[in-house]
């Protein structure tokens, strides 16, 4: 009865283990483009380009950005939710009107938590008023 006990309990921590671990295993490799920006009084921002602000979540965690016209960078971690985004760098080119680059930069910096939930990247700040929705990016080149 204990070996079968220890045995049962290996088994669960072994399955709990992988799951933390199974997000990173899904954003290594994925890129997702911004659906919406989520802030303080309910207010919501959705990009008029969502294909201009993508997340690129390459091998050796590093993070490609783009910000509307800015590109930037970063490595990044996930452990259980917890997210984090290191050494982020950004050009700052001065982008047309409407420009969500500011807004969206910030909460990337802000960034702490992040969950895959109903095939959408959800990226969650210090603040619970202040959220990011991304949906997976799909490159369609045009011709």
């Amino acid at each position: 009865m204990r070996n079968s006990l220890t045995v049962f309990l290996i088994l669960v921590l072994n399955f709990i283990s992988s799951t933390a671990s199974s997000q990173e295993i899904l954003l290594e490799g994925s890129s997702w483009q911004l659906s919406a920006i989520h802030g303080l009084n309910n207010s919501e921002f959705i990009p008029p380009n969502p294909q201009n602000y993508l997340l690129r979540f390459r091998m050796d965690n590093r993070l490609q950005i783009e910000a509307d016209c800015n590109q930037g960078g970063a490595t990044w971690g996930l452990e259980e939710n917890f997210l984090t985004l290191a050494q982020l760098i950004t050009t700052r080119k001065i982008c047309l009107s409407p420009s969500l680059f500011n807004r969206y930069v910030m909460n990337l910096i802000r960034a702490e938590t992040a969950e895959i939930s109903d095939d959408k990247l959800i990226i969650r700040t210090d603040s619970e008023a202040n959220w990011m929705e991304f949906e997976p990016y799909i490159f369609t080149p045009n011709f």
